[in-house]
């Protein structure tokens, strides 16, 4: 897999078109306004085109040997949403809060990944996410319902590798994806009258920047996982299939914060009963992974100008990773998140 290094700090060129590839750095600005937006047949999209064609969400997960703690902001234009649930694997026990606001309301996500502030806020329901550089750094708030008091701070540390690509979506679309696994984690989650302390020797952390005029109508698989081997790397991963895989994919896992690139990936599960294990591979062998779900955050929509079908399971991921030099990585248990998701938006 070629990598590009980028021409401009914004994904936009001068030209109104996109720089398309696999990035050896983060992008500074996805400067989406400044998109040459056309129609199939070529013509120049109105200005409601252009703004109901953009797409953008940002995800956020914390995760030790017994916790998932994930949330999500989205922006699909149509709606915004907001998702947070915390997970406990011992007691496979799933907690959730979900709200939607029709037609973006209340909800704004910063067009850069690494700077700035995005927000949703439904009543007394408040998810912020404050983005700064140098360090590059996340700090997620969530009050809800004055049950749930989140206060993270996720740090990429300075030797782990972005793993950022834009790919065309479509005739005419494009996507733009920046993913970091094995973030550094601390803060507290109170949630229900139970406080969990976040600290860096038992909690890492994954962030997933996505933005784009992505096709009306899509579906993929997605794994995840951040945690260490028995020799006490530290290890994360990121698959796709289905979607960001035109000409460039999204795949790769890090040892140390290495990333280390990979083929197509290949999923295996059953749809109708998603808790059966996983099988997750990539064509060229170097993932070879076995996911046992443990839980499962769904929801299915069905409106007028959206849908969703979608679960997310958070469950254990056993295996080997083969490293480009030929160096095996052997997996037992180590936590992550599967997700299988039909999208019209």
């Amino acid at each position: 897999m070629s990598f590009n290094k980028t021409a401009y700090d914004k994904l936009i060129r001068p030209d109104g078109q996109p720089q398309y590839g696999c990035f050896t750095q983060s992008m500074k600005e996805i400067n989406h306004a400044d998109f040459d937006y056309r129609t199939v047949m070529d013509r120049p999209a109105s200005r409601l085109q252009k703004h109901f064609g953009l797409n953008q969400f940002q995800f956020l997960t914390v995760q030790s040997d017994r916790y998932v703690l994930a949330c999500a902001i989205a922006d699909v234009r149509y709606a915004a949403t907001a998702f947070i649930y915390l997970f406990d694997s011992e007691s496979r026990t799933m907690s959730t809060q979900r709200f939607t606001q029709p037609m973006g309301l209340r909800c704004q996500l910063s067009n850069q990944p690494h700077n700035g502030r995005s927000y949703f806020i439904k009543g007394r329901n408040q998810f912020e996410i404050i983005a700064t550089d140098a360090p590059n750094q996340y700090h997620l708030t969530a009050r809800l319902n004055k049950q749930i008091a989140v206060d993270l701070v996720l740090t990429q540390p300075e030797q782990l590798q972005p793993l950022a690509v834009c790919t065309r979506a479509g005739y005419n679309g494009w996507t733009f994806t920046e993913k970091l696994t094995g973030l550094t984690a601390s803060g507290v989650i109170a949630w229900g009258g139970r406080n969990i302390t976040v600290e860096s020797d038992n909690f890492l952390g994954s962030s997933d920047w996505s933005c784009g005029y992505m096709r009306r109508e899509t579906a993929w698989n997605w794994a995840s996982l951040c945690g260490t081997d028995n020799a006490g790397r530290t290890v994360g991963l990121n698959l796709a299939a289905g979607v960001n895989e035109t000409e460039y994919n999204e795949n790769g896992f890090w040892i140390d914060g290495k990333l280390n690139r990979v083929g197509p990936a290949i999923f295996q599960f059953n749809r109708f009963n998603r808790m059966q294990p996983w099988t997750i591979t990539t064509e060229n062998s170097q993932v070879d992974l076995k996911f046992i779900p443990e839980g499962n955050f769904n929801e299915k929509v069905n409106a007028v100008f959206v849908a969703s079908n979608f679960s997310q399971l958070p469950g254990k991921y056993s295996g080997t990773l083969t490293c480009d030099s030929g160096k095996k990585i052997v997996l037992e248990r180590v936590t992550g998140l599967a997700e299988d998701h039909y999208a019209k938006w």
